[in-house]
């Protein structure tokens, strides 16, 4: 029972102290709210309080003052005062005799104009002609519209005087209130809610009025013709009731015409959040018992499992050990494992090397056969063009040295197919321009394109291909020089070539390639040209070089005849220039 009654003045403890923080917390950001509103309030009011001071020795308004029975003059008076009124936004610019009667007015030509009216009655015209500057808050006797006046006193002559009075509205200073979740009024020494934010309490007091205060309203006709019932307030301490809400009164004081600025806060969230906080409180210490309790059985219980745990850890030691032993040996195996396997790869392209080499060596004595034949012919050629040198034949001789030069080219073109078909294969992936390869490759093929009467198409200019610029041009002498050959006896012959980045498309209209052959024309050593004229290396060469650069190679026969050679190749991103 006394741990319940501690717990109990514990939590009343902890949700008094909330509610008073929270209290206090709300009081300082209501009296922060209150500054802001006052400053506007202020602000709005004091931007059009000089305007009578402005207007007092204007000679228009003194004259209309001097001569009342001047038509003239109170015409110019009314249309001055209309102008500065639309200029500066006021209600109502007007200006009264000494017995108060509007002589003058910004609304003359409208149907509630003040001219005529005699507002005597008003306290900022006794104040003004008494000689301050007369202010005044209250309901327009003839418009009805509630506004705050301003009165000062005009005349310089001695038994002419006046009065010059502004009527501004403070409607839209209200409406600027409506959105806060709070209430907002201005209260004046009577209790009279004199501006509010919700409509239903302007012009409502918080007190009942006195007699005295009621005659006073009534002399001066300040809120007629309001009512000015008495809310139906409920008090309770410094809370407020009204219509099922509870509020909470933040106040400030204002210098204009003594009124209070108030600002009612509902006060019933702090009693939720008070009762929320102290709930959690309550959960909590609960829970806090709860767990001291069982951390007193859990350390019971860890110490008993301890003495279990170090027997256990010594055999998760030992065998920790174990495996330990037993993954390096397991690393070492691995790491013979790889070496075993680099080796295999690297025996592995020796032996294709030597493969490569043993074909060729296969093949030494057709190469002999082939390299042989114009070299007998070169020296037979050489022998004749040493005894046409002898006898002076010029002519002769230069026509024997062209044929040496075409022997000497045939040799060579033997010789280098069998020097890049016997190196070894390295990466021949880079950038080209195709319109730079071509222009080499036909500087070599040029004559024989020209002598056999080949139209060659080239494809659009700009084209990029992501092989090296050597490569490319053994591929396209390669695949040209194959294309010339297949055109030998072929009329209006013709080489077309397409292009983009990632793909190149070669085709003639030759007499092409046989289906069947169509997966053999690419092995070492096979031709189908016939005996003497070359090696069968061509498109084994071309295959090896595609392939070296990421890409790959494809051969078929055209329906309309002819051969057709595409070189693609994967995407990826391509070296920069």
């Amino acid at each position: 029972m006394l741990g319940i009654t501690l717990f109990a003045l514990l939590l009343a403890w902890i949700w008094h102290g909330s509610w008073q923080r929270q209290a206090t917390e709300q009081e300082l950001r209501a009296q922060q709210q209150l500054l802001v509103y006052r400053a506007a309030l202020e602000s709005e009011i004091a931007r059009f309080e000089n305007i009578p001071r402005a207007l007092r020795s204007h000679p228009v308004l003194l004259r209309a003052l001097a001569s009342p029975r001047n038509a003239q003059a109170l015409h110019q008076a009314n249309l001055l005062l209309a102008q500065l009124a639309a200029d500066t936004g006021v209600e109502a610019l007007y200006m009264m005799d000494g017995e108060g009667t509007t002589l003058a007015a910004s609304n003359w030509d409208q149907p509630h104009s003040f001219i005529g009216q005699n507002y005597r009655f008003r306290p900022y015209f006794t104040d003004a002609l008494e000689g301050s500057f007369g202010e005044f808050y209250g309901v327009g006797a003839t418009t009805g519209i509630p506004g705050y006046f301003f009165g000062l006193r005009l005349g310089r002559e001695a038994g002419v005087t006046g009065v010059l009075a502004t009527k501004i509205t403070l409607l839209e200073l209200e409406r600027s209130w409506q959105p806060a979740q709070d209430l907002v009024m201005v209260v004046d020494p009577d209790q009279v809610i004199a501006l509010a934010s919700r409509a239903e309490l302007k012009f409502q007091t918080l007190l009942p009025l006195s007699p005295q205060a009621r005659a006073r309203l009534e002399r001066t006709r300040q809120y007629h013709p309001m009512s000015l019932t008495p809310l139906a307030l409920g008090r309770q301490g410094e809370q407020l009731s009204w219509q099922g809400h509870q509020y909470r009164v933040s106040e400030l004081p204002l210098p204009r015409l003594r009124w209070r600025l108030q600002l009612w806060w509902p006060s019933r969230p702090l009693y939720d959040t008070a009762s929320l906080v102290t709930a959690v409180a309550g959960v909590s210490i609960i829970a806090l018992v709860l767990l001291l309790l069982y951390w007193r059985q859990r350390r019971r219980y860890v110490q008993a499992q301890l003495r279990a745990k170090g027997e256990l850890e010594r055999k998760v030691m030992a065998r920790t050990a174990a495996l330990a032993a037993s993954n390096r040996q397991l690393e070492r195996q691995v790491q013979e494992r790889f070496q075993a396997e680099a080796r295999l790869r690297s025996m592995q392209h020796e032996l294709i090397q030597v493969n490569r080499l043993a074909a060729l060596g296969q093949m030494a004595a057709s190469v002999a056969h082939e390299i042989n034949q114009p070299l007998t012919a070169l020296r037979n050629q050489s022998v004749n063009t040493l005894l046409l040198a002898q006898r002076g034949h010029a002519d002769q001789v230069e026509q024997s040295l062209q044929t040496m030069g075409r022997l000497v080219d045939r040799i060579a073109r033997l010789t280098s197919q069998l020097k890049l078909f016997a190196a070894t294969r390295r990466k021949t992936r880079g950038r080209a321009r195709l319109d730079e390869a071509l222009d080499n490759v036909l500087s070599w093929l040029g004559p024989r394109v020209e002598e056999q009467g080949v139209r060659l198409h080239r494809p659009a200019p700009g084209v990029v291909l992501p092989m090296e610029l050597h490569a490319l041009e053994q591929v396209l002498a390669n695949l040209i020089g194959n294309g010339l050959d297949a055109l030998a006896d072929t009329a209006d012959a013709a080489i077309t070539l397409d292009a983009d980045d990632r793909r190149l498309h070669l085709w003639d209209n030759g007499p092409g390639i046989a289906p069947e052959l169509l997966d053999k024309v690419t092995e070492p050593f096979f031709s189908t040209k016939q005996a003497g004229q070359g090696l069968g290396l061509g498109l084994a060469i071309v295959r090896d070089l595609v392939e070296a650069s990421d890409g790959r190679l494809a051969i078929a026969a055209r329906p309309e005849g002819g051969a057709c050679f595409t070189l693609s190749w994967r995407e990826h991103e391509q070296p920069r220039d």
